[in-house]
């Protein structure tokens, strides 16, 4: 039979990389987390260790049980937190958002700084499908994600629509125009996110259409990551604005394109939990934010989401059909 105690020592093990730094975090001898690493064996038949005199070696069934454990303590913890919490009256006060890294890093943060210091805020960057898979089991009480999106038990409040930009280097030649059409990128390297799904599909059918080259970019997960590219004078970068606008770097500068790519984004809450007063204001501030911060910012009612879905996406579901045929 697996204990606690057992697991617990099994945890510390792993994390500090051995049993002199475990026994000495637990406050227990050496002896006995041997002991109970050795119990531990014996009750799962696995082999977790590859012991060669006083040194240990976490075997691979070792590291696939280690993820699991990991997650246990993690949920374990946030459960004691979340007790504290309630008992002290923060719980009622403490919101856990979720959102996508340009939106995590841009716009979040300064709508917080907007509000009162009443209430104590986790913010986790993460993809859409995570957010949205969190907010829907209510892990966390409010989710910003892109389109498109699929919002099966989740409450859309609004969605947010904004042209994309140009970021290049403030040493570029094309950084003294006021503004950049796609047909000045011809034969240059352009620097965008790779995820086909989302923002990258429709940068893609806005070049094609242009007739721009796609097949010699670089390719990134993040909007910033592509910012710095470009600050380093390795291509222009095409990017929503929230990262653009909200996470300025020294030595580029942010350009506005001729034509109009849109970046399109919605704010979600599970649809089970009644929406608190600290929920509502933060994305209230959050609206103003966007409002205020990106230009060509535009909101849009939770009803237009199939539109607005089938306009951004259905050109480049197009394009791939006729590829495969």
């Amino acid at each position: 039979m697996i204990t606690m105690r057992q697991i617990e020592a099994f945890h510390a093990v792993i994390s500090i990389g051995s049993m002199t730094g475990a026994a000495k975090y637990l406050g227990r001898t050496q002896s006995a987390v041997s002991r109970l690493i050795l119990e531990l064996e014996q009750a799962t038949g696995l082999t977790l260790f590859q012991r060669s005199g006083t040194r240990l070696r976490a075997s691979e069934d070792a590291m696939l049980l280690y993820e699991e454990v990991r997650r246990s303590f993690i949920g374990l913890r946030s459960i004691e937190d979340k007790v504290r919490e309630i008992a002290s009256g923060i719980g009622r006060k403490r919101i856990n958002v979720g959102a996508t890294p340009a939106l995590a890093g841009g716009i979040v943060p300064r709508a917080i700084a907007r509000m009162s210091d009443e209430s104590t805020t986790t913010l986790t960057a993460m993809t859409s499908e995570s957010v949205c898979h969190a907010v829907a089991d209510g892990g966390i009480d409010l989710g910003l994600v892109t389109l498109p999106l699929e919002h099966e038990n989740v409450h859309l409040h609004w969605i947010g629509e904004a042209p994309c930009v140009a970021v290049l280097s403030e040493h570029d030649p094309l950084a003294e125009n006021a503004v950049i059409s796609l047909k000045h990128l011809s034969n240059r390297q352009i620097l965008t996110v790779a995820n086909p799904f989302r923002l990258r599909g429709v940068v893609d059918v806005a070049l094609k259409a242009s007739g721009i080259s796609t097949h010699a970019k670089f390719e990134t997960n993040t909007s910033l990551t592509a910012v710095l590219a470009a600050r380093e004078n390795l291509g222009i970068a095409l990017v929503e604005p929230v990262t653009a606008y909200g996470i300025p770097v020294q030595g580029t500068v942010v350009r506005p394109l001729a034509e109009i790519i849109p970046w399109v984004w919605s704010v979600l809450t599970p649809v089970f939990r009644p929406l608190n007063t600290e929920v509502e204001r933060l994305i209230e501030s959050i609206s103003c934010l966007a409002e205020d911060l990106i230009p060509g910012f535009h909101r849009h009612p939770p009803e237009d989401l199939e539109k607005l879905q089938k306009r951004l996406f259905r050109a480049g579901a197009e394009d791939k059909a006729l590829g495969t045929r």
